[in-house]
């Protein structure tokens, strides 16, 4: 049993019974000097007061970082008239309130500095950090480049910066992706001029819309990216002395003249939202939806001088390719000791 003195309950008991809060005001008894001589007590409405200065000269301190401006400017006086105008307007303020300032005016001296080392900190808060960061990144650059375990890499990137493409889309056009696709095989491999005169003749609907992008991507090629205008003054060397004869990927062979000859290197379709529906009606009272599709078309334009590229290494790739051998000559491994009959 748990025993209990004379109007006190138990010691497990006693967290259980209601507590009251009592506030009082803190007095500084181990200070001498601050607030009463005799005592060396703080008193409460001394210290409030000092409480109060504090925050009157902190508010004047984000005001201040909130509206000043680093080094001259020419809107020296427009900010000066701005900071009287609004310090008139927090005096009026706190005349009306008693010395209170509003909540808009807390919100304004909380604004964010435009200070140039405030403004500085906030967009590049750890400046070593971020100089480590981009020495990391051209190291790994430079060795991705140089090292021979990535060639691959190095390879696209040489690729990228000597070959040049133009790509486009086109809106999204009232027909489905089965009847668009044949379009857009047969745009595919040809030259850009030949590919707009098979749409200009072709008796499919949506030839017209097809030929309009592929000249929009043409006119975009030459004036954005300088494609298909040939070699440069001073730089013939880079047409070729004698028209070539190459191979495409699907095996046609064809002769190029000038390699800045732009061509259809890919194309392909892709669906759309539908635009609505209508309701087929069946036998037996029976009803269906036909729902009305929609595709767009998308068409990459290169050079000429990808096509030779991609000739010359299919071709040094079956160079080095050893000569087949009917039965080659190794050890013979998992034979069954038995029939398999």
């Amino acid at each position: 049993m748990t025993r209990t003195t004379a109007g006190k309950p138990a010691l497990p008991l006693q967290y259980l019974q209601p507590r009251t809060q009592r506030r009082n005001a803190w007095f500084n008894w181990g200070k001498k000097g601050s607030g009463d001589s005799e005592t060396g007590a703080k008193s409460p409405s001394k210290g409030l007061a000092d409480e109060l200065d504090k925050r009157e000269k902190k508010m004047l301190l984000m005001k201040r970082l909130g509206n000043n401006t680093q080094g001259p400017s020419i809107f020296d006086d427009e900010i000066k008239e701005s900071e009287r105008e609004a310090r008139r307007q927090t005096n009026e303020s706190a005349a009306s309130q008693g010395g209170k300032p509003t909540p808009s005016e807390l919100a304004g001296l909380a604004a964010v500095s435009r200070l140039r080392e405030h403004t500085q900190r906030a967009l590049d808060p750890d400046p070593r950090w971020r100089i480590r960061w981009q020495k990391k990144k051209v190291a790994a650059m430079v060795r991705a480049r140089d090292a021979p375990v990535i060639p691959r890499l190095a390879r696209l990137e040489r690729i990228r910066r000597t070959e040049r493409r133009a790509a486009g889309t086109s809106d999204w056009m009232s027909t489905s992706t089965k009847k668009l696709k044949f379009l857009s095989q047969q745009i595919v491999g040809k030259p850009v001029d030949d590919a707009i005169v098979q749409m200009r003749y072709s008796k499919k609907k949506y030839a017209r819309e097809v030929r309009m992008q592929l000249e929009q991507v043409r006119d975009e090629a030459i004036a954005a990216a300088g494609m298909g205008l040939g070699a440069a003054p001073g730089n013939e060397d880079a047409l070729l002395k004698k028209p070539r004869k190459i191979q495409d990927k699907a095996g046609k062979w064809f002769e190029v003249t000038d390699p800045t000859r732009l061509y259809v290197d890919e194309s392909w379709v892709g669906k759309g939202p539908y635009r609505g529906a209508r309701i087929n009606y069946g036998a037996r009272s029976r009803v269906s939806y036909m729902w009305r599709p929609t595709s767009h078309i998308a068409i990459v334009l290169k050079e000429e001088k990808t096509r030779i590229r991609q000739h010359d290494e299919r071709v040094e790739k079956q160079a080095k390719k050893a000569p087949w051998v009917h039965l080659p000559n190794r050890p013979v491994t998992a034979q069954r000791p038995y029939y398999s009959w």
